[in-house]
């Protein structure tokens, strides 16, 4: 019996020399796995970026038309030369001038196309808005949403300020409505630039690094549009 009992518990200690042994094997061959799976995975991971990167890149903005546009309270969004505000509009809006209380509101819209194969998250993005050549304002959009691919999104634009004398540069407040929200004639007044802010599903952010012009929905599009 004595016997039997030390061959058994030889023969336990070797079968539980090579199964520590094989586990051993086992958790060096995953080890050594996981080098070539950091790889694998990081290239994947470039390869996701590079088309998220190409997506953002045919991403399209256009400026649609005026929905609202009212100065000192008073319905501007047809005015294109200042006769077209009565004296005593006029009268009125100069007061409000004098007295430090001249709102802008204007309503307009934003086109965003999204002309690749990729859905595109649109966080938001910065705009400026500039009239006459010089900066009137600077904004952002709030709210983020997808563009789908081959497909348009309307972002809308809300401006609401109070109107200084400095930005008149000497004109008079019939003459900065004039023409304010024309969008039809060659020669605007009232331009956009935007700098879209986007985010991948991973969390990555990407911003263009320079604001980009936006031209009309109903611009002619050029060969390379």
């Amino acid at each position: 019996m004595k016997v039997s009992f030390f061959r058994f518990s030889v023969r336990a200690l070797v079968f539980g020399s090579l199964l520590v042994g094989a586990t051993q094997c086992s958790v060096s061959e995953r080890v050594k796995e996981k080098p070539s799976e950091k790889a694998s995975i990081s290239a994947a991971s470039s390869e996701d970026e590079a088309r998220e990167d190409q997506a953002y890149g045919l991403m399209q903005y256009r400026l649609n038309f005026m929905d609202e546009a009212r100065l000192g309270g008073q319905d501007i969004l047809f005015v294109r030369q200042a006769s077209d505000l009565t004296s005593p509009q006029q009268a009125k809006l100069q007061a409000a001038l004098q007295s430090g209380s001249l709102p802008l509101r204007l309503r307009m819209r934003v086109y965003a196309r999204n002309a690749s194969k990729e859905t595109v998250r649109l966080q938001q993005f910065d705009y400026q808005l500039v009239l006459d050549g010089r900066e009137l304002l600077a904004g952002r959009t709030a709210d983020s949403t997808e563009v789908k691919p081959s497909s348009i999104i309307t972002v809308p634009i809300a401006v609401d300020f109070n109107v200084t004398p400095s930005l008149l540069h000497g004109s008079t407040p019939a003459a900065f409505a004039a023409g304010l929200t024309d969008f039809t004639g060659s020669a605007r007044r009232l331009t956009m630039r935007v700098r879209p802010v986007y985010i991948s599903t991973t969390g990555r952010i990407t911003q263009s690094d320079d604001y980009q012009d936006i031209s009309l929905v109903t611009a002619k599009r050029t060969a390379r549009q």
